[in-house]
C-alpha cells in the first residue's frame, strides 16, 4: 500500500486584478500539475465547514476523513500539543500573543521580541500569576500557549489583527467564567505596564509587550487513531506547522520536521524537500506532505510571490515526488488546497477548493489544476472527508472513537 496525500497550504485564491483577473493557480505556470489533471480526476470540495475556522489543520482533520464538526476543539489545543505541551482533560489552551496597548486603545498587534525579553517577561507572568491555575508557555514566534487548568473552553475570542487602533476592552473574551480571564488580562497589563523591559521599550521608541491578548481557546483533541481504523498501516507527516503537528499526533500520526524552505530560495528548497520526502516514501504506507509556501506568499499580500511559489513548486518538487511514486502499482495520490488565502488581503477566506486525484477515480472532464476548472468542469465532492474513502478505504466520515 503505498498513499500520498499532498496539502497545498493556502494556495486557492480569489481572483486578483494584478494578475488580469486570475488566481494565481490559473496565473502560474504549472505544466506538470497539468499534465498530472489530464492522468487523474480534478475536482471541487470544501475543506472547511460553516461554523469553523478557516485553518489548514481544519482542513486536514476533514480530509483524512474526520468529521470536523465533532472533532474540532480550537485551535490553541492544536496549538499545545504541537508544541508538546501536556494537555490535561480539563484543561484549555488558548493561543498567547503579545500586543502594544495606550492603556486604552491597541496601539500595534505584532510587537516582536527578543528571546531574552519574552523569556524574561514570561517568567514573570508565570511567577506573579500563574501558580496552580495558570501556565504561561514560551514558543519561537509571536505566538505562544497559555494553559488554564480546569478551564472553561465557552468563551468568544478575537483574532487580534485587525484590531489595531480599537479599545481593547470592547474586544476581551466574552462568555462562561469570562471574568477570570478578563481580569488575568488587566492583571498582566498592570505587571507589564510597569517592568522595565517595556519602559526600556518605549524609551527607544519601541511598541511596549504589555498586553496579553487570549484566543483560540481549545481543549484535549480526542481523536480516534487513523492508523488503526485504516487497518495498522504506518502513518508518516512532514510539517514544521505547529498545530498540524498537533492534529497527527492527536490523530496517531508521525510528525516529521521537513529541511527548510525559504521563499527567496525556493528551486534550491523544494530540491531539498523532494529529497527528503522521496526518501520517506518506501517506509511508510500512508506520506501526508504539508506544503506553506502560496499561503506564505499571500500573508505577504504578494500575488506574484505566490504565482512563482507555486510554479516552483509544480517544477520543483512535485515531478520528483510523482516519480517517487510511481513505481508502486497501488499507489494513491490525492492534491489538495487545504483553503483560500486572499494574495491581496492576506487573510483566509472561506470556500470550496480544487483537488486533484491519481489515478483516475471517476471521469473528469477537467485537464487543468485551477479553481475555474475544478469548479465548472471537474468533480464535484461534497465534503473532503469523502475523498479519504478514495485514498484509503476507509468508512467516513470518521464520528466516534
Amino acid at each position: 500500500m503505498k498513499r500520498i496525500l499532498i496539502l497545498l497550504d493556502g494556495a486557492s485564491d480569489e481572483k486578483q486584478e494584478s494578475l488580469g483577473n486570475k488566481t494565481p493557480l490559473e496565473a502560474a505556470e504549472i505544466v506538470q500539475l497539468h499534465k498530472l489533471a489530464k492522468e487523474g480526476c480534478v475536482g471541487w470540495t470544501k475543506t472547511v465547514l460553516e461554523g469553523l475556522p478557516v485553518q489548514p489543520e481544519v482542513a486536514a482533520m476533514e480530509t483524512l476523513g474526520y468529521d470536523s464538526l465533532v472533532f474540532y476543539t480550537g485551535r490553541g489545543a492544536f496549538r499545545a500539543l504541537g508544541a508538546d505541551v501536556p494537555l490535561g482533560l480539563k484543561d484549555v489552551a488558548f493561543t498567547l500573543a503579545f500586543i502594544a496597548t495606550d492603556g486604552e486603545r491597541i496601539t500595534e498587534t505584532e510587537v516582536e521580541l527578543s528571546s531574552d525579553e519574552l523569556k524574561t517577561i514570561v517568567d514573570l507572568l508565570q511567577e506573579r500569576l500563574g501558580g496552580s491555575r495558570f501556565r504561561f508557555v514560551p514558543l519561537k514566534g509571536q505566538r505562544h500557549i497559555l494553559l488554564w487548568h480546569e478551564g472553561f473552553a465557552r468563551l468568544q475570542c478575537e483574532q487580534p489583527d485587525d484590531l489595531k487602533g480599537k479599545a481593547f476592552e470592547k474586544h476581551l473574551p466574552k462568555g462562561d467564567n469570562e471574568n477570570i480571564i478578563r481580569q488575568l488580562i488587566y492583571d498582566a497589563l498592570d505587571l507589564l505596564d510597569k517592568n522595565e523591559i517595556n519602559k526600556r521599550r518605549i524609551s527607544e521608541g519601541k511598541q511596549p509587550a504589555n498586553l496579553i491578548w487570549l484566543y483560540e481557546p481549545g481543549m484535549m483533541l480526542k481523536l480516534p487513531s487513523l492508523r488503526l481504523i485504516a487497518g495498522m498501516i504506518r502513518i508518516d507527516a512532514v510539517t514544521d506547522h505547529i498545530p498540524m503537528r498537533g492534529l497527527c499526533i492527536a490523530a496517531g500520526i508521525r510528525p516529521r520536521k521537513p529541511p527548510k524552505v525559504e521563499l527567496d530560495k525556493l528551486s534550491e528548497s523544494y530540491e531539498h524537500l523532494a529529497a527528503f520526502v522521496s526518501d520517506l516514501v518506501p517506509d511508510t504506507d500512508l506520506l501526508i506532505v504539508h506544503i506553506r509556501e502560496a499561503d506564505k506568499a499571500s500573508h505577504q499580500c504578494d500575488p506574484e510571490l505566490k504565482v512563482f511559489a507555486l510554479q516552483k513548486f509544480a517544477d520543483v518538487f512535485i515531478s520528483q515526488i510523482i516519480e517517487a511514486v510511481r513505481i508502486y502499482e497501488d499507489a494513491r495520490v490525492l492534491l489538495i488546497c487545504t483553503h483560500r488565502t486572499n494574495s491581496s488581503t492576506g487573510k483566509h477566506v472561506y470556500g470550496e477548493v480544487p483537488f486533484l486525484f491519481l489515478p483516475r477515480k471517476v471521469k473528469s472532464r477537467a485537464d487543468e489544476f485551477h479553481e475555474e476548472a475544478a469548479q465548472n468542469l471537474g468533480i464535484k465532492v461534497d465534503r473532503a472527508c469523502e475523498l479519504a474513502k478514495w485514498l484509503l478505504d476507509i468508512q467516513t466520515p470518521i464520528r466516534s472513537i
